[in-house]
């Protein structure tokens, strides 16, 4: 049998490892990585190097494999955030971590992620087995409920526009927010089907031919006196 994990560099053969008491073998992260639909690699935690790379990796973040294998981990971070990544790394203990931040696209689309891991040994390398999980939407929908509640709280007006209810003029102002249809249903407890039937007849309405032109409304009608 081939020793080498998926997109990964090739061994004669991956040593045990020992995380948390449990003994996994190679054939165990070839599974591992296969099988999760979530982003997953391995690395050099002396040199930060991508040593492998599963294949939801590869399509959540755009870089082929050679490419993945020729970066290290600093390369999907914001340069703003490589210090404090550099630090996080310093502070690693043997078994399992856990860690937040922000990730880079190769397209150059900024997300929020969570990261689980743990340390192993990978072909005689000091490494770390990440699963990094993509919560951008989760934590914008909490923003926009937050920022929903903060308005009926404090009795903030909608926008005065006589030819839209006031459920559509809610959802007109989340779409000038830059909040997506499921974003929105999510915070105004919709299904994405009923939002996208309010923003097809606001644009209606308004004769618009597309969510920019709404949201130049919406922001017109706002700033009015």
């Amino acid at each position: 049998m081939k020793r080498q994990l998926r997109h990964g560099c090739p061994a004669k053969r991956m040593p045990t490892s020992t995380v948390n008491g449990f003994h996994e073998s190679e054939e165990g992260y070839r599974l591992l990585f296969e099988s999760n639909p979530q982003p997953m690699w391995i690395y050099d935690r002396e040199t930060l190097a991508f040593l492998a790379v599963n294949e939801a990796a590869i399509q959540h973040y755009g870089y082929s494999p050679n490419e993945f294998l020729r970066m290290t981990i600093r390369d999907i971070r914001p340069s703003e955030d490589v210090s404090w990544l550099l630090e996080k790394v310093s502070e690693i203990r043997p078994g399992m971590n856990s860690a937040s931040g922000r990730h880079l696209k190769k397209d150059g689309t900024m997300i929020d992620i969570e990261i689980v891991s743990h340390t192993l040994q990978f072909g005689g390398r000091r490494a770390e087995l990440v699963l990094a999980m993509d919560v951008t939407d989760r934590r914008t929908t909490v923003q926009l409920e937050e920022v929903t509640a903060r308005q009926t709280k404090l009795g903030v007006d909608l926008f005065e526009d006589d030819q839209l209810t006031d459920a559509e003029k809610r959802i007109a102002r989340c779409v000038a927010r830059g909040f997506s249809n499921k974003q929105i249903a999510a915070a105004l407890g919709l299904s994405v089907r009923t939002i996208e039937n309010h923003i097809s007849h606001i644009l209606a309405k308004k004769c618009f031919s597309n969510r920019v032109e709404l949201a130049r409304h919406v922001f017109e009608r706002e700033s009015a006196p």
